[in-house]
């Protein structure tokens, strides 16, 4: 068989099979994986079980505290073959206040054409997506040349530090030159490159006393925090200075953003833009007594053009300006601005796909947060993000994903898996 003719056999397998994709998916959305605390073992046991019902004897690997990944291959890879990774992560992050979702937050039922969930965008139905096409490619004994790589990582809401990062470090990975991630995206536009993410942690200290002597007598630690928050948000004014091959993509992301991810207009100037999200505060022992401490966990994110370094140092000046002693800590999710080339193979093989089955217009575009892609980058791997979302409901109440999506996400991966690592003869 031809490529073409293997990749309709794979397309119609796909449609006939599309009740068992929406099944694992739902499956997967109601075993809960919130982060924190970021125990996915369950999640990692129905993956392994899955998979092993497919005849497919998969890996794990847990660094502790319930951080299992889950690691499968097809094929080998001979010296001028492709290694190409389907990736995806198994946490979530947490319902928040359940009396506020209109369904059951771990619902994994189909309602008016949306599969819904925690997790049902970011990022188990795409998730879903890729083991469901991983197992049809053995199961139809589709003659890959090169390697095919499945893995599934806890972690990436918090930083990846027990996920990818620590696996990768393990060199599982190695000689892998393209990736595909699961993570929500624009049904024509996968993300290419991401912000850098720069999460710290501000303590500030105050002096203690009674309440009701308040502003006289005693400093409040919490009082401080309010200033520095304030102080803060003037980061936001800083100019970034991207390379001039990214310029006409950072434009064209502001688009995308703003007439097709459902934002509205407006929230394109975020990719030049460094932006601050003040997490958490916590502060003070008592109603009654002067704070003495107050400790605020912020989330900022990096555009293309501007580093870690800049922005702290941006802060303490913003902060001194204000005479506002504080203590800053690295937290969490780090990383410098990444992207993968708009040349890169891996994405012309993706972008291909995408244009053949849905818009001829489809094209790559920058994401506004931050994930696993960069540790991936970081270790060399190419990568690029495509996954079934609707995307304004990621990380809120009611998250849900459209059916439709799904299915076709499952199609782009199948179709880049033949497209990039070819067939043998």
């Amino acid at each position: 068989m031809t490529e073409r003719e293997w990749e309709q056999r794979l397309l119609g397998a796909i449609d006939e099979s599309s009740p068992e994709l929406l099944a694992l998916a739902a499956r997967l959305i109601r075993t809960p994986s919130e982060n924190p605390d970021g125990d996915c073992t369950a999640v990692a046991e129905l993956i392994v079980t899955h998979l092993s019902a497919g005849g497919i004897a998969p890996d794990t690997f847990d660094p502790g505290q319930g951080r299992v990944s889950v690691l499968a291959h097809l094929g080998e890879k001979r010296p001028d073959d492709r290694h190409l990774v389907f990736a995806g992560h198994s946490d979530v992050v947490p319902i928040g206040d359940s009396a506020r979702w209109s369904f059951p937050p771990f619902a994994g039922d189909i309602v008016d054409g949306y599969l819904r969930g925690r997790g049902a965008s970011d990022m188990k139905a795409g998730l879903a997506g890729l083991i469901h096409v991983f197992m049809l490619l053995r199961s139809l004994k589709v003659p890959l040349a090169g390697k095919l790589s499945f893995v599934a990582v806890p972690d990436e809401e918090t930083g990846g530090q027990g996920g990818a990062d620590w696996l990768l470090d393990q060199g599982v990975l190695a000689g892998a030159d393209g990736g595909v991630i699961a993570e929500p995206a624009e049904r024509t536009h996968p993300t290419i490159g991401q912000k850098g993410s720069n999460w710290f942690r501000l303590t500030l200290r105050g002096q203690p006393g009674h309440g009701s002597l308040q502003p006289i007598h005693g400093r409040s630690a919490n009082l401080l925090a309010a200033r520095a928050i304030l102080a803060l948000q003037q980061l936001w004014a800083m100019v970034p200075h991207p390379p001039e091959e990214l310029r006409q993509l950072i434009q064209e992301s502001k688009v995308a953003v703003e007439e097709r991810e459902g934002y509205g207009p407006g929230i394109g100037a975020v990719f030049d833009h460094v932006t601050i999200n003040v997490g958490t505060v916590t502060g003070g022992t008592s109603t009654n007594v002067v704070a003495d401490t107050c400790t605020v966990d912020i989330d900022t994110r990096i555009p293309i053009g501007l580093t870690q370094h800049e922005v702290l140092a941006r802060a303490r000046e913003l902060l001194a300006a204000e005479n506002i002693e504080a203590t800053i800590e690295p937290l969490g999710m780090l990383s410098e601005p990444n992207w993968t080339a708009p040349t890169d193979p891996i994405v012309v093989t993706l972008v291909g796909a995408l244009r053949d089955l849905t818009d001829p217009g489809a094209s790559g575009v920058l994401q506004w947060a931050s994930s696993d892609a960069r540790t991936f980058r970081r270790h060399g791997i190419p990568v690029l993000q495509y996954g079934p979302a609707e995307l304004s409901s990621i990380h809120g109440y009611d998250e849900r994903v459209p059916v439709e999506s799904v299915i076709l996400a499952a199609k782009v991966y199948a179709v880049t898996a033949i497209r990039y690592l070819g067939l043998r003869e």
